[in-house]
Order: structure tokens, then sequence, then C-alpha cells
């Protein structure tokens, strides 16, 4: 596992080690009489002020202070930055893989405990290659990010939004059973006729739907996420296709 540079905990244990040094030293100080010691050097030299030298000691001991303090700070503000920027997409500003990643884990340690299954949506845009061929990748990017915004309108606050890769993204539904999935992503597909990118003519998507089951694992649920979202594209794009859809399919066939 890869460490960041520094963290906040390292700051507070090198800011306790100086206050531990400080106390040691005070205390070898007292041990010693090392303070008498300094009094009657000083006494010894009237030029010389004992006062003066404490008021410059204790100045600069609050001056290191507020410094660690500020040092302290600013480093926690970077970490906090350089997180969230791990954890982003650069180009439409959502969860990047990683954190979906992470969500996926999440949510499937917590469905197993409470029993209540979640869902996943996988989209992919339709003929996204041909946007970039045709109309350069500043007139994609745009395309990637107003769809984003689409999912971000339609999504709930507790659900995971994240660029899984490409022109592929990812919903991760808490507590969803896969009707409530199903509307989710109908109800997305016909939100995207709001998204006006010139000159683009239309963005449409294909997605795939699945619900967590007893013998699921993350890995297994978006690998049958992503074999609906393949159902879909062959059925002709622009389709929603969930673990209902696939089943009758199979009764039909057998």
């Amino acid at each position: 596992m890869r460490h960041w540079p520094f963290s906040t905990r390292r700051i507070k244990t090198e800011l306790a080690l100086i206050a531990l040094f400080n106390l040691i030293s005070f205390l070898l100080f007292v041990h010693f009489e090392l303070f008498d010691k300094l009094d009657d050097w000083f006494h010894s030299h009237p030029d010389s002020s004992l006062d003066e030298v404490l008021l410059i000691g204790f100045t600069l001991a609050i001056s290191m202070s507020i410094f660690a303090v500020r040092r302290l700070k600013e480093a926690s503000s970077l970490l906090k930055a350089l997180r969230r920027q791990a954890e982003r997409d650069e180009v439409t500003g959502l969860a990047n893989r990683r954190r979906a990643n992470q969500a996926l884990q999440r949510e499937t340690e917590r469905s197993y405990r409470s029993g209540r299954r979640y869902s996943v949506l996988l989209i992919d845009l339709d003929h996204f290659k041909s946007i970039n061929d045709t109309h350069g990748h500043l007139i994609g990017d745009m395309v990637l990010q107003r769809f984003g915004k689409v999912l971000q309108r339609r999504a709930r606050q507790l659900d995971t939004i994240a660029r899984w890769g490409g022109e592929e993204f990812i919903v991760i539904c808490p507590e969803t059973e896969q009707q409530g999935a199903l509307t989710l992503a109908e109800n997305i597909s016909a939100l995207l006729k709001e998204i006006d990118v010139a000159p683009v003519a239309q963005v449409t998507a294909s997605i795939g739907v699945a619900t967590l089951t007893d013998d699921d694992t993350p890995d297994s649920l978006v690998h049958r996420a992503d074999m609906h979202l393949y159902a879909a594209k062959q059925a002709g794009r622009n389709r929603v296709v969930g673990d209902a859809q696939t089943s009758e399919a199979s009764q039909l066939q057998a």
C-alpha cells in the first residue's frame, strides 16, 4: 500500500515528541539544579539579565508553537485535498473507479449484515467513440460532464456515482431491489434527451442492472451488470437490461 509523504498523525507525533523533549529538558534542569547555577552565573555577570533571557526563550517557544500549529493546519488541508483528488475523476468531478470499488465492498458487507440488498447500474454511452472521432475530445469531455450532471440530478444522495472508465459509469444504489434500480435506469435514459452539446445530435446510453444475490461478491455483481450491458448493446443499444429480463430470455431459450 502506498503511503502519503506526510500525514496528520505523523505531524501530531512530531509535535508530541517536541513537547516530550522540552519536558525532559526541564526535568533535567531541575534535577541537576541548573537553574540555580544559571542564576549564580547571571549574578556574577551584572551586564546580563536573566529576565531578558527567559523572556527571549519564552517568546521563541511561543513562536515555534504557533508555527507548528499553522503547519499542522496547512498539512491537514493539503492532505484532504490530495485525498479528494485521488478519489475524483478529473473530467467529470465524479468519484473514480478506486472509490467505486471501495463503495462496492462496503455495500456488499453491509448488505450481508442487514439482509437488505443493493443494486448496481453499469452505463455505457452509445457510440461515444464516434463522437470523439467526429467532433474531437473537447466535445466528448463536454458530453461526459453533462451526463455526469444528469446522474447527480437523478440519483439519490446516498448513491455512489462514479466514472468506471472511458465512457462507462457506475451507480451503486444501497438498499435498492431490482425493480427500483430498473426504474432509476429508465429515468436516467429518459433524461439523456436533455443533454444538448452542439454539434452532437443525440446522446443515448445502454444500461445493465444487477442486484446482489446471496452468492455474489463485488466482482461477480459488477460482472453480471456488465453482461446485461452487453446484452443491451446487442439488442440495439439505447435500452435497459436487468436480471429479470435476462432470466426471462434464458427461460424462453430453454
